[in-house]
């Protein structure tokens, strides 16, 4: 799977095809480079395939405001046992749910997700606040 690291975004749609051989920070960047007001709910590390993280449900640090990754699919590219291409609307809404992370990845090989973007600020201030323990 190392070699399906494309990633194509459609900015008027806020989504994005992700190939499973992609790593979190090539998800990233491709957004960034795109858009500096999209971004997706997903890990921190950016060395995780997104493969594997999307299909364990994918937790990261917007997850409290915009879900899990795996809530964030909104379609898939899979091939059956019987060497068949499948999408959301072939597979059906069970095997959908199990690529989500509903019963773990060995329904087949997952070779691409659709994923919905979400809307974050184009700019943010960080501060410290310093304080001292007595």
């Amino acid at each position: 799977m190392r070699n399906f690291q494309s990633i194509s975004i459609d900015i008027n749609e806020k989504t994005a095809w992700v190939q499973v051989g992609a790593t979190l920070g090539q998800l990233y960047h491709t957004i960034a480079q795109r858009s500096k007001a999209l971004a997706f709910t997903t890990g921190v590390c950016p060395t995780v395939g997104v493969g594997g993280h999307f299909s364990d449900g994918g937790y990261g640090f917007m997850s409290r405001k915009h879900a899990l990754a795996s809530d964030n699919i909104i379609d898939a590219k899979l091939i059956n046992a019987n060497g068949q291409v499948l999408d959301r609307e072939s597979m059906g809404e069970d095997l959908f749910w199990a690529i989500r992370g509903g019963g773990g990845a060995s329904f087949g090989i997952i070779l691409a997700f659709k994923v919905k973007l979400v809307i974050i600020p184009e700019a943010v201030t960080v501060f410290n606040v310093p304080r001292k323990l007595e």
